[in-house]
């Protein structure tokens, strides 16, 4: 299966969405390099780090190994970091989860029932200078958090299909003191990151009793054909869906049997094409210490491959976040402010 064109606009329900996981640029500015967008636990801040075509995984740090973005709203903490961008490359946007683990007297508990129920935005027209940040609540008021931010880029309908984890607690229930639902994965729309259409669920397994956060797209090269992954917090591991009918679809689910990608602890999927090798996909998935790296030549299949870190060049410690892929433009304006 051919990796380009990487854009696609394909039917979902009436609407058609195209992906910005990876972004199709202009032809005369082929993809050149991979910014990845991460975090650390002692420092809730974005950091990037940048690698070639040449050498998808041998990310190095952008900034010094300093972070590019600090916020100062909400809980000043900045995790699960997401960045995109809208079809013409006119604006960007990076978007992360309000929470800082650090803060004194934190408790996942409390971050749970009463966190935040917004996320931290950055804007761009550049990718390089970046307006202040802002925090833009997108739950209801019933939602006990809003975690692991995810787009997706409508370009027909000029909009921003932003996803994310939530936990809702009865109407009744105001101060989230009594059970919840089940973790699930809510969406709504945007034309700017300022307003917001109600969210609604995107995928609740609650009559299965799966808990989920954590989802990323992945998509195919073909219209639409993607791969989806998403963490059940029942045992703590990742799995794989596709689809072939769009993201509004009918998904199955990779691994026979209901296996996951691996019988082990994970979290924060990122994936994304390699753009030399047809039909080679990298997979990046936090151990809750750091990214392990994985490679699939045959990713409908769901068959991942864990790759050594010093075959590679992926450094230690990275953890949940994005990689976003860079056109020669956009790689030598990056490199040249941040390298």
């Amino acid at each position: 299966m051919g990796i380009l064109p990487l854009l696609s606009t394909l039917s979902l329900l009436p609407l058609s969405l195209s992906s910005t996981i990876p972004h199709k640029p202009a032809p005369e500015y082929p993809y050149a390099g991979y910014l990845l967008s991460t975090f650390t636990d002692a420092n809730p801040a974005v950091y990037w780090y940048l690698s070639s075509a040449e050498n998808p995984l041998a990310f190095k740090p952008l900034n010094a190994g300093n972070p590019v973005l600090t916020s100062t709203v909400g809980t000043k903490g900045n995790r699960d970091i997401f960045l995109t961008a809208n079809e013409e490359r006119s604006e960007y946007f990076v978007i992360t989860t309000d929470l800082d683990i650090n803060a004194p007297g934190f408790s996942w508990d409390e971050a749970t029932r009463r966190g935040s129920r917004g996320l931290v935005i950055w804007r761009s027209s550049n990718l390089i200078d970046w307006d202040e940040p802002y925090l833009a609540t997108i739950e209801s008021p019933q939602a006990g958090m809003a975690w692991a931010p995810s787009v997706i880029y409508n370009a027909t309908e000029e909009e921003y299909y932003l996803f994310w984890a939530s936990r809702l607690y009865s109407p009744s229930d105001t101060n989230h003191t009594g059970p919840a639902n089940l973790d699930r994965i809510r969406y709504a729309t945007t034309p700017d990151f300022i307003s917001f259409s109600e969210p609604a669920d995107y995928v609740a397994l609650d009559d299965e009793n799966i808990p989920l956060i954590d989802q990323e797209f992945l998509y195919l090269g073909q219209e639409g054909h993607y791969a989806r992954f998403l963490k059940d917090e029942n045992v703590l591991h990742v799995y794989q869906e596709t689809t072939t009918t769009g993201l509004f679809g009918d998904w199955t689910r990779t691994q026979d049997g209901g296996e996951y990608i691996r019988a082990s602890v994970y979290e924060g999927p990122a994936a994304f094409p390699d753009v030399r090798a047809d039909g080679r996909y990298y997979l990046l998935m936090d151990n809750y210490v750091e990214y392990v790296p994985f490679v699939s030549e045959d990713v409908e299949e769901g068959e991942w491959a864990e790759l050594g870190f010093n075959a590679t060049g992926l450094p230690r410690g990275l953890k949940h976040g994005n990689v976003f892929l860079l056109t020669g433009r956009e790689y030598e304006a990056v490199l040249k402010r941040f390298g």
